[in-house]
Parts: C-alpha cells; sequence; structure tokens
C-alpha cells in the first residue's frame, strides 16, 4: 500500500512539474529599446516594465539599451540579422528604411478602439506610412520648433526683455540689432556635419514660405520654386548674424551658447528645455530670468507653419506582436507617458498631462497649441528606403549657403539636384 500511495505522489509530482514546465514554455518573451541617455531611459522604463509584468504574468520584458548614435550606426545591422528588439522607440520618416521595413508588423488588430482615439487626430496625421497597411507606427512624442531667446542680451541691444520677434522682417532685424549692440551674434544655426539637424533648420523656412512638404511623394524636390527661393533669399539674409564657425556648432553647443549671452536667438525642440531649466530654473516664463521661448515668426505669407518630428513606438517581430503591442499600448498608458516626457523633456502629448505640476508653465503650451493649431511638416524621406541620404545630400549644399560660398538661387537648383540624384539612385 505504501508502495502504491508513494507511485502516485510521484505521479503527481511529476504532471506538476510538467503544468509548470507547460505554463513556462507559454510565456512569451520581448525586447524594448528606447534608444538614448541610459540613466533617463531607464528612469521611466524600469517602472513601467515592472508594473506591465505585474499586470502581465504570462509576457517578460527585458530591456535593451543605446544611446541614438549607438543605435543610428548599428540598426541596419540588427534588422539584417534579424536580432532587432520587438518593441523599438523609432523614426516617422524610417519606416521605409531598406533595413527595416520588411520586419514591421500591424498591431491594429491587438490594440483596443479607445487608445487610437486617445491620440489626437493631428497627431495620427503627421504619420505618412505610404502604402504600409494598419496600424504600423504608434506616435509617442510630437516635437515641434520653437523659437529660443536671451532676454538680457534683447535687453542689451535695445529691443526690451518682453520683446519677440512674431515675422521673418522683424527676426532679421532683431539679428541686426543684437549683432550691431552687442558682443553675441543675432542667431544660432546648427550646421555641423552628420546630425541631421542643418536640414530641419533651412528646412522650417522653405516649408514656412511655400506651405510644401520639402519632398513630394516621390521623394521629388518641391522647393525649387519662387516661393522656396523666398525662403533661401532669407536664409542668406540671415548669414551675417549667424555665430562664427557654424558648422563647428550642432544643437547642443548652441544651447550653452544662448544661455551664456553668445547669440540672442536659436531655433530648436523641446529638448532644449532640461538644459535651460538646468540654468534658469523652472519657471521659463519668467521676465527676471535669461531664456524665454516664444513660437517661431512667420513668413510674409501670414501662415502658421512649423516643423515638427514625431518618434514612437514600432513592433518588429508577427511572432510577437500581441504581446508587443499590448506592452506598446501600455506604454501609451497617460501616467507612463507622461513620465517619459517628464523623463526627456517632450512636450506634452495628452492634454492631461498639464495636470502635472512639471507642465504648469506657458511655455508647454506653447509646444502644445503648435501641434493643435499650427500646420506642420516634419522629417524628409519618409517615402524612401534611404531617407538619411537625403539628410547628408541637402546638408552638403545648406552648408555652403550659411558659409556664404553659394548664393540663394544657386543653392536652391543645387539642392534641387542633388535630391533628383539621391531618388533616382533608389529607383
Amino acid at each position: 500500500m505504501k508502495k502504491i500511495l508513494a507511485l502516485a505522489l510521484a505521479l503527481c509530482m511529476v504532471f506538476s512539474l510538467a503544468a509548470v514546465a507547460a505554463h513556462a514554455d507559454d510565456k512569451v518573451t520581448i525586447t524594448v529599446l528606447r534608444p538614448g541617455d541610459e540613466e533617463k531611459v531607464a528612469s521611466f522604463m524600469e517602472p513601467a516594465v515592472k508594473a506591465f509584468m505585474e499586470e502581465n504574468p504570462d509576457i517578460e520584458v527585458k530591456v535593451m539599451y543605446e544611446s541614438w548614435a549607438g543605435w543610428i550606426q548599428t540598426y541596419p545591422t540588427y534588422f539584417e540579422a534579424d536580432t532587432q528588439p520587438d518593441v523599438i522607440f523609432w523614426w516617422d520618416n524610417k519606416l521605409h528604411d531598406s533595413s527595416a521595413e520588411s520586419h514591421i508588423v500591424n498591431i491594429e488588430p491587438y490594440v483596443s478602439e479607445e487608445f487610437v482615439k486617445r491620440i489626437p487626430e493631428s497627431v495620427w496625421n503627421l504619420v505618412d506610412t505610404g502604402d504600409m497597411e494598419g496600424i504600423v507606427y504608434v506616435p509617442s512624442s510630437v516635437d515641434s520648433f520653437v523659437l529660443y531667446y536671451n532676454r538680457d542680451v534683447f535687453e542689451q541691444a535695445g529691443l526690451g526683455r518682453d520683446y519677440v520677434p512674431t515675422t521673418w522682417d522683424e527676426l532679421l532685424e532683431a539679428c541686426k540689432a543684437i549683432t550691431e549692440k552687442t558682443d553675441a551674434a543675432g542667431i544660432g544655426v546648427p550646421a555641423i556635419t552628420g546630425s541631421e539637424v542643418l536640414e530641419e533648420w533651412v528646412g522650417l523656412f522653405i516649408n514656412q514660405a511655400t506651405n510644401a512638404a520639402i519632398l513630394d511623394e516621390n521623394s521629388m524636390p518641391l522647393f525649387a520654386t519662387d516661393e522656396g527661393l523666398e525662403a533661401l533669399k532669407f536664409v542668406e539674409s540671415l548669414v551675417p548674424y549667424l555665430q562664427p564657425s557654424p558648422t563647428e556648432y550642432g544643437r547642443g553647443e548652441l544651447r550653452a551658447l544662448l544661455r551664456d549671452g553668445k547669440v540672442g536667438m536659436i531655433i530648436d525642440g523641446p529638448w532644449a528645455i532640461p538644459g535651460f531649466i538646468s540654468a534658469c530654473g523652472e519657471n521659463l516664463d519668467d521676465p527676471s530670468v535669461a531664456v524665454g521661448v516664444a513660437t517661431v515668426p512667420v513668413a510674409p505669407n501670414g501662415l502658421k507653419i512649423d516643423w515638427a518630428g514625431t518618434n514612437g513606438w514600432i513592433a518588429s517581430r508577427a511572432a510577437t506582436a500581441e504581446a508587443s503591442a499590448k506592452f506598446i499600448e501600455f506604454l501609451m498608458s497617460p501616467e507612463v507617458l507622461e513620465a517619459h516626457h517628464i523623463a526627456y523633456g517632450s512636450a506634452p502629448l495628452y492634454e492631461t498631462e498639464f495636470n502635472n505640476p512639471k507642465f504648469q508653465y506657458d511655455y508647454w503650451k506653447t509646444f502644445y497649441n503648435t501641434t493643435q493649431e499650427w500646420s506642420l511638416f516634419g522629417m524628409i524621406g519618409k517615402n524612401s528606403p534611404t531617407p538619411a541620404a537625403y539628410y547628408t545630400g541637402l546638408e552638403e549644399v545648406w552648408q555652403q549657403l550659411v558659409l556664404g560660398q553659394l548664393d540663394a538661387e544657386t543653392t536652391m537648383y543645387a539642392a534641387a539636384e542633388a535630391a533628383q540624384n539621391i531618388t533616382a539612385r533608389n529607383n
């Protein structure tokens, strides 16, 4: 009898272990990557992963850390080897990237209607997925340009601490006053090689004058027009008032110049806010602090047009699409998204984020209202397998313009030819 009981007990243990093993086999493991500073990413990602796994014990999430610079250099290799993370914070202009496109999967069958409706329609409209079907990209941040200005420099130039240029003509006059009456340059330009930012700086003025994108749906240039030439002539008029050696400066270097009163103005996104808060305190609306925030000046046509880029989440593997979609929806929940935006200095996407004291100041409304009320044009190359090539090709031409080596008309035709040649190579 004892032998029979022992045998029965052993069999129960075997079946129990088998059940546990089967349950473990049913557990889905996904990897997530949000490129950037590891400390900032971990500050919101680690708590989010922990909370998600507590709610979803059948899904294990592993966090991969990599800088933006490192990811830009290595992501093609990951995709070509099919070793890329399952959930990735991606660019809206790289959905058709030749190394990534075939891996990006539609998560629409796995996300709720409430989740889709929570994201403002104006934000969805910024995303051009071309012929890709369903929800292949979920915008998580919308980063528009603003004009940052140094109130101390404005006061020294006789403009007044409360003055803000609202038109191109006023911007040019402010640049002249600053350069002539202070030791600062009028405006900074991020012209350093390889950072993909000069195209967006010059592109803003082209977008404003033409009320059009830089490239059409076939990746052909749209700026070889009278309006495009008007924009480039305006950029040319700013050249005498730029900081010396502009190709030595990226956005980060310009922020330091503005903070220290070495330039009067820069055009930048919300990514600059954390640094200015560190230098000036959280209330950049306060007229007594050095750095202020305003909407970008508008072109002579008077149209409210700005540049804006989005980053968002993609799922990259069909086998884990359902688990990835569930995690993406969790990352886009108001609480987690708010923590993400605070960590990175991104502007609020949901109106509810303004309930957080961190977003109580009017300058955050400047970003938010721009994305809601202005016409927005974004990153280029969205319909191309090689979007980075357009940034590189146009950057080389724009650099010659801001260095005073080419006039506006020559620049326009040279840039148009560069874009056409890249498109021809892709075809």
